[in-house]
């Protein structure tokens, strides 16, 4: 047999195994990939709708913004607190009445709830200086510690068995049942952090969900000064996937009540960038600078349209062209081109050489035009003028020399 055949045998062969390959059914599989449409890119949305419906004036920014006495309550992630002169800008708005609330884990704008590993928590960060500022002022640690959890509910699955699940048994998968009362009223929170709070509440309006004379705690509500810090160690239970289960809605209801009237800030997380302090405390320089750069456009580009055609039978005066060609060639520097007619006139006239020795003609047309001989000189040799009363007062010299060359020099 020839290796060409053996070849083609074997070519044939893989050909019809790939064939009976794909002959195969098709399987279909479920898989949750989230919300979509707002709800997917704001994770609060479903918090900030109810809280709107009950009369509320709920934003959402990227940006803390300005402290104003018109907010009431502001939420954000430990991420927003990345600086202790930030830090200290909320403490001082807490204490003139505001309502911080500290959303230590769960509370950034990104991330995917409907992952099945989501009971994992979010990845540890490095506590910033304005996160540790905060905390400490208040006298809180943030410290590792977890209640055990159902290893049933924790134990890892398949993606098909979590699908298979209904929506309502899986969406606290995972997570652990907190009691936290604030204000007489016992709610029922659930949590995924694997870190909490350690603080001793002794103080009458300061609310913790650790059980009496225990100072472990997963939420912890604490006035200062005026006003009131929330701390939320994971804040999930406020977000659009869990806020309608258990007493989540309840628990941010209360959180509002608990402050003064006013507008709800939800940030997502971002700090105000380079851009948004400038426009924020030199607007009136940045608009000046606008105005500036529209005027300089103004000035400086050429006019905007199609070229226009000369009109037909116009006529120029001859001395209109002369004096635009001069303003051309004094814009360009040109002054040895605005000046070689008159005084090539001159040389020719006289027969000057350019290697020198007309020392005894200048002297001449001193004693013929009145004019001093380095003047004369001057005239005739002086460059690169660059003042206009310089090269007025040469002008007008070449024009008395042109004046008195016509009669015969004095031999």
């Amino acid at each position: 047999m020839k290796h060409g055949d053996v070849f083609r045998r074997i070519l044939s062969a893989v050909i019809v195994c790939c064939l009976l390959v794909s002959c195969g059914e098709t399987e279909k599989k479920k898989r949750t990939v989230g919300y979509k449409g707002e709800a997917r890119s704001n994770p609060f949305l479903a918090a900030q709708r109810m809280l709107q419906k009950q009369g509320k004036d709920v934003v959402v920014k990227d940006g803390v913004g300005g402290f104003e006495t018109e907010t009431s309550t502001l939420l954000m992630p430990r991420s927003s607190i990345n600086s202790v002169g930030r830090a200290k800008r909320l403490m001082e708005w807490v204490d003139q009445g505001g309502h911080l609330v500290m959303m230590l884990e769960g509370g950034v704008g990104r991330g995917n709830d409907f992952r099945k590993d989501v009971v994992t928590g979010e990845a540890s960060q490095v506590e910033s200086s304005g996160l540790l500022y905060c905390l400490e002022t208040m006298g809180v640690d943030w410290v590792e510690w977890s209640i055990p959890r159902d290893k049933s509910a924790a134990s890892p699955m398949s993606d098909d068995d979590w699908e298979a699940m209904d929506e309502s048994d899986r969406v606290l998968l995972g997570s652990e049942e907190t009691e936290f009362s604030m204000g007489g009223r016992g709610m029922e929170i659930h949590h995924w952090a694997a870190r909490g709070l350690t603080f001793d509440v002794t103080y009458e309006g300061d609310y913790g969900s650790g059980e009496k004379g225990d100072n472990q705690h997963r939420y912890l509500s604490l006035l200062y000064g005026g006003g009131r810090v929330t701390i939320l160690s994971d804040a999930r239970p406020l977000r659009n996937r869990y806020i309608g289960y258990a007493d989540h809605a309840r628990l941010l209801t209360t959180l509002v009540d608990h402050s003064r009237p006013g507008t709800i800030i939800f940030s997502r997380g971002q700090g105000d960038g380079f851009f948004s302090l400038v426009w924020r405390y030199f607007w009136m320089a940045v608009l000046g600078l606008l105005a500036m750069v529209v005027f300089w456009l103004w000035k400086n580009l050429p006019r905007f349209g199609p070229a226009q055609d000369l009109p037909d039978g116009g006529s120029r005066e001859f001395s209109d062209q002369v004096r635009g060609v001069g303003r051309f060639l004094w814009r360009h520097q040109r002054d040895d081109s605005m000046l070689a007619a008159m005084r090539g006139a001159i040389s020719r006239r006289l027969s000057l050489s350019a290697e020198g020795g007309n020392e005894g003609v200048f002297d001449q047309l001193s004693e013929r035009t009145g004019l001093p001989v380095d003047t004369i000189i001057e005239a005739m040799t002086r460059e690169q003028i660059r003042e206009p009363g310089v090269m007025v007062k040469v002008v007008k010299n070449l024009q008395i020399i042109l004046k008195h060359i016509n009669e015969p020099l004095k031999q």
